[in-house]
């Protein structure tokens, strides 16, 4: 966590109204200058079950092995700075009484306008979709340490990507999963269009310097189809501009499609544009991390 001065109330508030309390919470700050460690101070002192641990240059997934090296409990639930459902701590820990290793929890999106509705839409999995290794996410799971110790961690050598990794690793040990489908983290959207396309710009960073893109083989062929598209609409402009003209109709068509899916979906006519146009962004920026991010 850095920086989230505007967030962290809200954020600490949900943790103390959960109906289940926590036996400890552990939050690890790589750096903040806004004001951020100054707020989670005051909580802390008052809250003597709240421990701040100071990281500065700590990344995303630095701070969660941070986290987890520190608690003293044999069960970990894991989250990001957004707003947690009161039952959240409840519904994400019962699955362990069967006997499950790791449990993936839901999250549901927080808008304020048409934008960030559109994006909620484009970006939010449906809860049957957040059962897949790479829509498990951090901002809602649990998992026994002993997972996190066999499998060495998350990995630390990417910025994004490192809860993809860590759940496939799950699996690969044949850890068993389990899903709680009312254990909810409300998230807060994008607020323009720089951060969504800087957001999917380091989730394609991360799955390549994490090697998720190699395990993913939707993602792995839509970067091998981009390329090959690539290549054959520059031949084209060269050799026939008819060709070239039918195929960048259909790159269109294949951006446009979303934008009328979403306007079938929600009958409002702004869903061509955002729909069309953010799924553009999506695809691009994920793309260009992958093949030129640092």
């Amino acid at each position: 966590m850095k920086n989230e001065r505007e967030k962290i109330e809200n954020f600490l508030d949900s943790v103390l109204k959960q109906t289940k309390k926590p036996d400890e919470f552990i939050i690890v700050d790589g750096g903040s200058t806004d004001g951020t460690v100054e707020k989670i101070k005051k909580y802390a002192k008052k809250y003597r079950w709240i421990k701040l641990i100071e990281a500065p240059g700590a990344n995303i997934a630095k701070g969660r092995n941070i986290c987890v090296k520190n608690a003293k409990n044999k069960i970990i639930a894991m989250t990001d700075v957004d707003i947690l459902d009161k039952d959240w701590l409840k519904n994400i820990t019962k699955p362990f009484k069967n006997n499950i290793d790791a449990v993936a929890g839901v999250w549901k999106p927080l808008y304020k306008n048409d934008f960030e509705y559109f994006e909620s839409l484009i970006i939010c999995p449906k809860i049957e979709e957040i059962k897949t290794p790479s829509r498990m996410s951090a901002r809602s799971f649990a998992f026994k340490k002993k997972c996190w110790e066999r499998v060495g961690g998350y990995p630390e050598e990417s910025y994004t990507g490192e809860d993809t990794s860590f759940n496939i690793k799950l699996i690969k040990n044949k850890f068993r999963l389990g899903f709680a489908k009312n254990a909810i983290v409300y998230w807060r959207m994008r607020k323009s269009w720089k951060y969504f396309a800087k957001l999917f710009y380091l989730y394609g960073v991360g799955d390549r310097k994490t090697g998720n893109i190699f395990k993913m083989k939707l993602n792995f062929f839509m970067i091998v189809g981009f390329l090959a598209y690539l290549i054959v609409l520059f031949v084209c402009i060269l050799s026939n501009i008819k060709l070239f003209l039918v195929l960048a109709t259909l790159g269109f068509t294949y951006f446009f499609k979303e934008g009328l899916k979403l306007f079938i979906k929600t009958k409002k006519i702004k869903a061509l544009f955002y729909g069309t146009l953010l799924f553009f962004v999506k695809r691009i920026s994920y793309i260009l991390g992958v093949i030129i991010g640092k």
